[in-house]
């Protein structure tokens, strides 16, 4: 970890008895919640990764990683008047560029209308999954981490702008939504430094609860681009397949469709939740679609089932990933830049969460993962001996807390 994310640890536990403190004041809450998890991959010719977004983990670049799921995040929650409040967050977590250098994640203002309407501005939590709102709280999950099939492949965790909530009661049905708009944008680990922005953001989300149950629909549509020095160039595919001549290029065509320049992208969830308190289940499915170019359309889903004894919860996880448009071409320039976006794979998970102390919380997990046939799954920087369509095993020990 960096210096700075070694401060941003030692500043967060030096804040918690004044969290504390500050609890009187019923103006100002400070909070804060961290995660410390070890992960050891059995595939050495590449790295296995929490998303897009990280340039390294367990596996080729370092046998046991302590910095692919670790992260601490700070919270102040400001209570401004009987309608006004506003919410400040940051994260210290492995960016693009392997520094733990803090983000603000959330920094909004809330008005509250009526008792059942409320209006926020500002960076909020992109509402496109089940658990949207505490997806980087992992005290507030059964995992070591969210499934990878599903969560993987969207570098988006937050957006600037607004939305409109609501929530009304039908007997014992709780219904309540989200109409939200804005605009994202995120960097990746691509030669160059390659970023990702997401314009004309808009979606909504609707969730009903009715006793033990919850259900929970998304969709999100934006105008996507993905900017790369690296692709984009005068010596990037996109140019070759303007100038070389055929049958590598003289397709200007071709080249428009496989370069990322506002196209549309849109992500289509649905959760659901069962949990009556001795045991839980939990699956979600969700679909990344649009146009059809190098950022594959694809389908991810899991299904989770835990049984609580006292303070051990064990549970198990079936996953799988697959992609949705063609993974090869028949130029071979565009068959080149499609082979690195296949991230077909399935998984199995069995793990043990250990609630040892109020707020702290201890998880032991077991993931058997297997890519599909010409797929590299969630594995990045493969080496001259890795091979697509393997299998392989991710074990990962953590420590989830609150403050």
């Amino acid at each position: 970890m960096s210096k700075k994310s070694l401060a941003l640890w030692a500043i967060a536990l030096n804040l918690a008895p004044f969290g504390a403190l500050a609890q009187a004041d019923p103006g100002i809450r400070f909070s804060g919640f961290g995660s410390l998890v070890a992960a050891r991959s059995s595939e050495r010719n590449a790295d296995f990764t929490l998303n897009i977004v990280q340039p390294k983990g367990p596996g080729f670049s370092r046998g046991t990683d302590f910095g692919s799921d670790s992260r601490v995040g700070l919270q102040v929650d400001l209570q401004m008047s009987q309608r006004f409040s506003a919410v400040i967050q940051g994260i210290s977590e492995r960016r693009h560029d392997d520094s733990f250098n803090p983000v603000l994640s959330m920094a909004h203002l809330k008005f509250q209308a009526l008792p059942g309407l409320s209006l926020r501005a500002g960076r909020l939590p992109l509402a496109a999954y089940l658990i949207s709102e505490y997806l980087k709280v992992g005290y507030a999950t059964p995992w070591v981490r969210p499934p990878v099939d599903l969560y993987h492949f969207n570098p988006f965790t937050y957006m600037d702008g607004g939305d409109l909530g609501w929530q009304t009661n039908a007997g014992d049905l709780s219904i309540s939504g989200q109409f939200f708009g804005g605009s994202t944008s995120a960097k990746l680990p691509v030669t160059g430094e390659a970023k990702v922005t997401g314009k004309n953001l808009g979606g909504l989300s609707l969730t009903l609860a009715y006793g033990a149950a919850t259900f929970r629909s998304s969709y999100t549509r934006m105008k996507f681009t993905l900017d790369s020095p690296a692709l984009d160039g005068s010596t990037g595919p996109y140019a070759a397949l303007r100038t070389l001549p055929a049958p590598f290029g003289g397709d200007p065509a071709l080249a428009d469709q496989f370069q990322v320049k506002r196209h549309n992208l849109t992500y289509l969830s649905v959760g659901f939740t069962y949990d009556p308190g001795g045991w839980f289940l939990m699956a979600e499915g969700a679909r990344k679609g649009g146009d059809e170019d190098q950022l594959l359309n694809n389908t991810g889903a899991y299904l989770t089932w835990g049984v609580r004894f006292g303070a051990w919860t064990p549970y198990l996880t079936v996953a799988r990933k697959t992609m949705d448009s063609p993974t090869t071409h028949p130029n071979p320039i565009v068959n080149a830049i499609l082979s690195g976006s296949d991230e077909a794979q399935s998984s199995y998970s069995g793990g043990l969460r250990w609630d040892m102390h109020k707020n702290i919380v201890m998880k032991a997990q077991y993931d058997r993962i297997k890519n599909g046939r010409t797929s590299h799954g969630a594995l990045i920087n493969p080496q001259p001996g890795f091979r697509t369509g393997e299998g392989y095993n991710v074990t990962s020990l953590g420590l989830d807390f609150l403050f």
